[in-house]
C-alpha cells in the first residue's frame, strides 16, 4: 500500500484546499445551481439510494459486511465514526451555515426530506468518506482505495443533487471523513482489547445492534428503502455470522 502521507494527507489537503478555495472566491452559489442541472440527468430515485449510503446508521451497517472476514473493520469503524461525530457534530452548531434550500428557496430541486439549518460540514459525505477510509486501510489493496474513494465522493455529490448541501459542505465533509478513517485505523491497532474472543464478540454484536435498527430507520429518503432494507439484512447476517465463528472459535488472547 502506498504510504500514509501519499494515501490520507494528500487526498485530506486536496479537500480541504478545494472548501477553501469554493468558499474564498464565493463560488458555492454558482457551483451548486450548476452541479444540479447536470446531476438532474440522472432521476431522484437514483440519488436518494446513493445518498442512503452517507446515512449514518446505514454506515454503521455497511462497515458490517466484512465483518465475518476482517473483524478488524469493526474496532476501527467504531473508533473512527467517533472520531468523525466528534468533528461534525461540533463544527455544525459552531458555524450554523444555511442549506441550499434556506439562501436559494425555489431554485434548488430537492428530493426527499427538506433540510434548512447546519449545513457544514456535510455529515453523510463524511460517513460515507469514513466506511471507504476504514475499509481501505484494513484490507489495504491499492486499487479499491481508488474505487472505495471515488464512490464516497459519488455520495457527496449526492448531497449536492438531493439539494441538501453546498459544494463546500461535501468538500469539506470529504476531508473529515478521510482523516477520522485514519485516525480511527491509528487508535484500533493500539487497542488490544478487540483482538480478545470476548471483544470481538462484543463488537459483532454492537453492529449486528446497528443493522437491526436500520430495518426500522426514517431515513428521510422514500425510494432508497428497499436498498436499506438489503443492507440491514446483509449487514444482519455478516454480523450473525462472526458471532457464531468467534463463538465457536475464540481468538487468541493477546500477548502482553
Amino acid at each position: 500500500m502506498r504510504d500514509e502521507l501519499e494515501t490520507i494527507g494528500v487526498p485530506v489537503l486536496l479537500m480541504l484546499l478545494l472548501a477553501a478555495t469554493i468558499g474564498g472566491f464565493g463560488l458555492n452559489t454558482a457551483l451548486f445551481l450548476h452541479l444540479q442541472q447536470w446531476f438532474a440527468l440522472w432521476p431522484d430515485a437514483v440519488w436518494e439510494n446513493i445518498t442512503l449510503l452517507g446515512d449514518a446508521l446505514a454506515s454503521l451497517a455497511l462497515l458490517g459486511l466484512l465483518a465475518f472476514r476482517h473483524p478488524q473493520l469493526l474496532p476501527t469503524g467504531l473508533l473512527a465514526g467517533l472520531v468523525a461525530t466528534l468533528l461534525t457534530r461540533s463544527l455544525k452548531p459552531l458555524l450554523a451555515m444555511e442549506r441550499p434550500l434556506a439562501v436559494l428557496g425555489q431554485q434548488v430541486h430537492v428530493a426527499g426530506i427538506e433540510l434548512q439549518t447546519f449545513s457544514f460540514p456535510s455529515g453523510h459525505t463524511t460517513a460515507a468518506f469514513v466506511v471507504a477510509g476504514v475499509y481501505a486501510l484494513v484490507l489495504q489493496r491499492g486499487r479499491l482505495t481508488a474505487l472505495l474513494y471515488c464512490a464516497a465522493l459519488l455520495v457527496g455529490c449526492s448531497r449536492i443533487a438531493v439539494g441538501a448541501h453546498w459544494p463546500m459542505d461535501v468538500a469539506a465533509g470529504a476531508a473529515c471523513g478521510w482523516f477520522s478513517a485514519w485516525v480511527g485505523w491509528k487508535l484500533a491497532n493500539h487497542w488490544r482489547w478487540p483482538a480478545t474472543s470476548g471483544g470481538q464478540q462484543t463488537l459483532a454484536g454492537l453492529f449486528l445492534l446497528f443493522a437491526l435498527l436500520l430495518f426500522w430507520l426514517d431515513s428521510g429518503y422514500p425510494q432508497a428503502f428497499w436498498l436499506q432494507m438489503a443492507i440491514a439484512a446483509a449487514s444482519a447476517g455478516s454480523c450473525i455470522a462472526a458471532l457464531r465463528l468467534r463463538w465457536r472459535k475464540p481468538a487468541p488472547r493477546p500477548t502482553p
